[in-house]
């Protein structure tokens, strides 16, 4: 299973909708095609791929003002991965004690504490990509495909 953040979702979703929607909206400004094709690819199958409800509720919020048809697609490619992705939930109370809290925050402590039980995580947060690293965590961080695809 590969557990995936929420700007990578949003990558994702952008570009289901439309691919040249990436680069124009503001969460996705400095990401292009190939990043998203290259997401594609690593994700291979929404059936392994697992999103927290925290991760789904502020890719939402971020994406659900679109008008016309991408509104229309917007919904519909975000019902497709709904219905193919696994939801996983873990409880907040368990990240009381947790260290990565006070460095990342919730949501991103959740991902480091579901991602032990996955195949790898995929982010495009570096600071994150360094925690999952830290704990033993295999990552796609498209930050850094992208930037190898410069050298």
């Amino acid at each position: 299973m590969i557990l995936i953040d929420s700007n990578s979702l949003i990558i994702l979703l952008l570009g289901l909708i439309d691919e040249n929607l990436i680069g124009q909206h503001k969460r996705a400004s400095i990401y292009t095609k190939e990043d998203f094709k290259n997401l594609v690819i690593a994700i291979q199958d929404f059936k392994k791929l697992i999103v927290l409800p925290q991760v789904w509720a502020e890719a939402d919020n971020l994406l659900n003002n679109f008008s016309g048809n991408h509104k229309y697609q917007y919904i519909s490619n975000l019902k497709h991965i709904i219905e193919q992705s696994t939801e996983k939930y873990l409880e907040i109370k368990s990240l009381l004690k947790n260290e990565n809290l006070l460095a990342v925050g919730i949501t991103d402590s959740l991902i480091i504490e579901i991602a032990k039980d996955c195949e790898y995580v995929i982010t495009s947060d570096s600071k994150l990509s360094d925690l999952i690293i830290a704990n033993g965590i295999s990552v796609y961080d498209m930050v850094q495909v992208r930037n190898q695809s410069f050298q």
